[in-house]
């Protein structure tokens, strides 16, 4: 996960508790909504049953009016009817269920009053105007009266309830919601605040403080330090290349270590080319007419071990000359069996007598190389000669030789093709192993671990490999042998260097 979306999740963590509290605002706005428009509604309905009363009530006063000798009054009393049931049918339009029955009420009465009425207007108009007075008196104000009251206290009192009261109720409930809500909101708000802060401290703010160690050892001049990347974002790779950088510095050192080695090293072989150099083949020659003159074959042996330590010294001077000033490069096509073929010839007579079985092994259509030819093969005749030293006699051992094609991105032994085709030699002994401790130094300048050897000879080898493009790595197990593999480019890819891929 990228370090934007590890920061966008964590924004995210704590935005949830307020879109939490918008979602609950809205839907209790919505519910607060919906009981005051269910209260709106009841109230409505209370009004408009007011309007029903007081519509019943002006038809009872049209009675009272006609038998108060008001004949306009009967006219008037159709009217009246209209009007009632014009707000009854208002009123009675989307009732709740629990309300039917007062307006089936309130229609009994109704109709009641209709029905008084016809008797009381019939009895007034046949002249029986005290019976029609009693009538009235009777039906309406001693019997249908009270009954429409106790019927108007009965709705008024179950819309007080459900509409005043039941809404007070909902908002209560509403209220007690909302405050569990709340309660809820601050807890899931803390838990997220805690979550994204441990993870913006995980994943943000301990691998820029390690980095920030990092940088802090580093420019000490710890270039050693180890710097794991913990993460695969953007800080991750910022470990990563700060690392690489780390490691470029630490190579860079290493070579400007090599160069003033070799600084050192070219004025101290000068100096011992020219001081010892003279003398030792004057020793020599010294050494050579005194041996033709002697007779005695003890002085004979005493001087030829006096030239052949002449000559040991003078190799060293050699070795110490060649590696501190090489020659120019002069790079030729040449074919693998070629150079091997050259390498082995000074070594026939040295492996029978060490009783080390040869084997070589070179595979058909091998490309050809670009290299310098000389060169390379006192490459592999410095390799060859530290595998001999490796099986001393009487023991002996095997030393095998194969060559085949290989890529450098693929690893030894890997197939032809690719930007990194080229050739890939294996020198095999069945010596006595290299600790693996000290693999990693044995191609350093003065590195060695034969009293009698002056460390150059793998660090010479090195350098010619690497200057043709070549990589050259070495792999050990103590008790079976050292392998050493020489990766070449082909001709035709001499111009690119050598694959950052590992041989082994």
């Amino acid at each position: 996960m990228t370090l934007q979306r590890k920061l966008l999740l964590g924004f995210a963590l704590m935005v949830v508790p307020t879109l939490f509290v918008g979602v609950q605002a809205i839907r209790t706005n919505a519910l607060e909504r919906a009981t005051l428009d269910a209260l709106g509604q009841r109230l409505a309905r209370s009004r408009t049953y007011a309007d029903v009363e007081d519509a019943m009530f002006n038809q009872t006063q049209v009675i009272w009016r006609y038998l108060s000798g008001d004949p306009a009054a009967k006219q008037e009393f159709p009217l009246t009817e209209q009007v009632v049931d014009f707000w009854l049918d208002r009123w009675t339009s989307g009732l709740p269920p629990d309300e039917v029955k007062h307006a089936d009420g309130v229609r009994h009465i109704e109709a009641d009053i209709r029905a008084v009425a016809a008797r009381v207007f019939k009895l007034h108009d046949a002249g029986q105007r005290d019976a029609a007075a009693l009538i009235a008196r009777r039906e309406l104000v001693e019997r249908l009266q009270p009954t429409l009251a106790r019927v108007n206290r009965e709705i008024y009192r179950q819309t007080r309830e459900l509409s005043v009261q039941g809404a007070v109720a909902q908002m209560q409930a509403i209220v007690e919601a909302k405050r569990r809500v709340l309660w809820a909101t601050v807890f899931l708000a803390l838990v997220a605040g805690l979550l994204a802060s441990w993870l913006i401290s995980r994943d943000l703010a301990r691998p820029l403080n390690e980095l920030r160690h990092a940088m802090a050892v580093v420019g000490a001049g710890d270039l050693d330090h180890a710097i794991v990347p913990r993460s695969s974002d953007e800080i991750g790779e910022l470990a990563r290349a700060f690392a690489q950088m780390t490691e470029q510095l630490r190579q860079s050192r290493a070579h400007l270590v090599q160069s003033e080695k070799l600084a050192s090293i070219g004025q101290m072989a000068a100096a011992v080319a020219h001081g010892l150099r003279n003398p030792l083949a004057s020793l020599r020659a010294a050494a050579q007419l005194a041996r033709h003159r002697v007779d005695v074959p003890a002085a004979r042996e005493q001087l030829d071990a006096i030239v052949e330590q002449v000559d040991r010294l003078d190799a060293r001077i050699a070795h110490l000359l060649q590696f501190s000033r090489p020659a120019p490069f002069h790079p030729l096509r040449e074919s693998v069996r070629t150079l091997v073929e050259g390498a082995l010839s000074g070594f026939a007579e040295l492996l029978r007598e060490r009783g080390i079985a040869l084997g070589v092994s070179v595979a058909e259509a091998l490309p050809d190389v670009r290299v310098d030819p000389l060169r390379l093969e006192q490459a592999l005749t410095e390799i060859v000669s530290n595998a001999l030293d490796a099986m001393p006699p009487p023991d002996g051992g095997r030393l095998e030789i194969a060559a085949h094609v290989g890529t450098g991105d693929a690893g030894a032994g890997g197939g032809g093709g690719g930007g990194g085709a080229g050739v890939v030699l294996e020198i095999n002994d069945s010596g006595c192993g290299i600790p693996a401790e000290i693999l990693p130094n044995l191609c350093e300048p003065f590195f060695t671990t034969r009293t009698e050897g002056t460390g150059l000879g793998l660090a010479i080898a090195k350098r010619y490999v690497e200057e043709a493009g070549g990589r050259l790595e070495i792999a050990s197990v103590v008790g079976r042998g050292t392998t050493v593999r020489i990766w070449l480019p082909a001709a035709s890819h001499d111009a690119a260097p050598a694959p950052e891929g590992s041989l082994a």
